[in-house]
């Protein structure tokens, strides 16, 4: 007679292996990596009351990060005399950096974790699935502009594109129908540097998320280089950010 042994618990490591290669594992790896110990740097000299963590540049985006790891290890092999490892749990971690962008592991297979994520995380929610993002090439049904873009999406977008510095300008547009659909289908139009492409995309994500759910409304994502001369171009712009750092009030949600 033998006894059968109880499931062992998936470790951290497993689980950040796991949700890598299957998306649907991402929510217990999110939730087990709040709990987790990880480990930052931070230079050797503190300033009292005030702690400090080392970050570096984005080299596409310029953007500092943050790095942080799983592991003792990894952290002593990223390290010098200058800098000394504090430990701390996840959620102390996205806690104590409000605001900034972390990247998990930075030296292996890494993971980005974006201001808009972390808040969600920090709600207690899970990270909703990618949106389908359309390439420019592959539309195959024009576009027109929307003069009067639905209530819920102006508000749901609001102040999302004036925290990425690499959005230059939005507009929403509908595609026309076709034989096979003969549904209207809302696209957000994102004129956007290259670099900052994957963080629009999964900033927009968590922002219309829940009011895609209530209205039932399925969006694409257009990414759009900063091309002056494009055919949507002259698309009525619900976003447009100023020379002068300041941004162009959305219209007024009624």
């Amino acid at each position: 007679m033998s006894l059968k042994q109880p499931d062992r618990k998936p470790s951290f490591e497993e689980l950040m292996a796991r949700s890598m290669e299957d998306p649907s594992a991402e929510p217990a790896f999110m939730a087990a990596l709040l709990e987790a110990t990880v480990y930052v740097h931070a230079p050797a000299e503190n300033r009292p009351g005030n702690l400090r963590l080392v970050s570096f540049p984005h080299p596409q985006t310029g953007v500092y990060l943050i790095p942080f790891f799983s592991d003792r290890g990894q952290a002593e092999e990223s390290s010098s005399p200058n800098i000394r490892i504090i430990q701390m749990t996840g959620r102390q971690l996205f806690e104590i950096t409000p605001g900034a962008t972390l990247i998990l592991n930075p030296n292996r297979r890494y993971c980005l974790f974006y201001p808009e994520e972390v808040a969600l995380l920090l709600q207690g929610k899970a990270l909703p699935p990618p949106m389908r993002v359309t390439d420019d090439e592959e539309i195959t049904r024009p576009l027109e502009p929307m003069a009067q873009p639905p209530g819920w999406l102006i508000k749901a977008l609001d102040g999302l594109f004036a925290g990425i510095p690499g959005v230059e300008s939005a507009a929403i547009a509908r595609r026309l129908p076709s034989d096979a659909n003969d549904l209207d289908e809302l696209v957000i139009v994102v004129f956007a540097s290259d670099a900052h492409a994957e963080r629009v995309g999964r900033a927009a994500t968590v922002a219309l998320r829940e009011a895609c759910e209530q209205t039932k409304t399925n969006l694409d994502l257009l990414m759009i280089g900063r091309a002056k001369e494009h055919p949507y171009s002259s698309f009525p712009r619900i976003y447009a950010r100023k020379s002068t750092g300041k941004v162009a009030v959305p219209r007024q949600v009624h």
